[in-house]
C-alpha cells in the first residue's frame, strides 16, 4: 500500500512537470549554423568592401622612372640657339686701299659716294667736355648698293672726338640714294680747334671721306 501510494506521488510529479514545459508545437525550433556559410559571408563582404574602396579612389596615371647608372655618360640633347657673330674692319692709315675717287664724282665706279651736308657746320664753337651730335648726308653715286652686313662709317685718323669708333650704317642704300650717318662726340677739356675724319667702309676698303672741324672754347 505504502509503494502505491509513493508511485501515485511520482507520476503527479512528472504530469506537472510536463505541464510546465512548452508543448512541441508551439516552440520554434532553433535554426542551425552552417559554418562554411559563414566563410562564405565574410568573403562575399570583404570582395565587395574592395570593389567599392577602388571605384572611389581617383584614376592615376603611370609615370616613368628614371634610374640613374652610376659611371654613365650622360648626353645632353642640343638646344638650338642664336649665335651673334659681330665683326669690326680693322682700320689702317686714312686714304690707303681707297676703291674710288670721291673727289672726282665718277658714277662708273663700283663704290662712291658725294658729301651733300653736315651738322654742325665747319667752324662751330663748343664750351669743353659737351656731347654733340655729327651727322654727314651722303649720296651713293657708285653702281653698287650698299648693305647694311658688310657696309661701315668709322674714325680714320684726326682727333679723337667720338665715343664709338665704328657704326653700321642704318640702312641699305641703293645707287642715286641718300643716306643720314651721325655720331655720337664729346668736346676735350681744353680750348682749341679739332678736325677728326671718318670714312665708309667695305670689306676693309675705305672710301667717302668725311670731315668735321669744330672749335672749343
Amino acid at each position: 500500500m505504502m509503494l502505491k501510494k509513493n508511485a501515485l506521488i511520482w507520476l503527479a510529479a512528472l504530469v506537472w512537470v510536463m505541464a510546465c514545459l512548452p508543448t512541441a508545437a508551439g516552440q520554434q525550433p532553433v535554426p542551425t549554423t552552417d559554418p562554411g556559410a559563414i566563410n562564405t559571408f565574410i568573403a562575399q563582404t570583404a570582395n565587395a568592401a574592395s570593389t567599392q574602396t577602388a571605384a572611389a579612389l581617383p584614376t592615376s596615371t603611370a609615370t616613368a622612372t628614371f634610374t640613374h647608372t652610376p659611371g654613365a655618360t650622360e648626353t645632353a640633347s642640343p638646344t638650338p640657339t642664336n649665335t651673334f657673330i659681330f665683326i669690326l674692319p680693322g682700320l689702317g692709315t686714312s686714304g690707303t686701299a681707297t676703291l674710288t675717287n670721291i673727289t672726282s664724282g665718277t658714277s662708273n665706279s663700283e663704290y662712291g659716294c658725294e658729301v651733300r651736308e653736315v651738322d654742325p657746320i665747319k667752324g662751330t664753337i663748343f664750351v669743353a667736355r659737351q656731347d654733340f651730335t655729327v651727322t654727314w648726308l651722303v649720296k651713293n653715286i657708285g653702281r653698287n648698293e650698299w648693305y647694311r652686313v658688310n657696309m661701315d662709317y668709322a674714325y680714320t685718323g684726326g682727333d679723337k672726338l667720338h665715343k664709338v669708333e665704328s657704326y653700321s650704317i642704318p640702312k641699305g642704300v641703293k645707287p642715286g640714294k641718300q643716306v643720314y650717318l651721325p655720331v655720337e662726340m664729346e668736346t676735350p677739356k681744353k680750348g682749341g680747334s679739332y678736325t677728326t675724319r671718318w670714312s665708309l667702309v667695305v670689306d676693309k676698303h675705305y672710301f667717302c671721306p668725311m670731315t668735321i672741324t669744330i672749335v672749343v672754347q
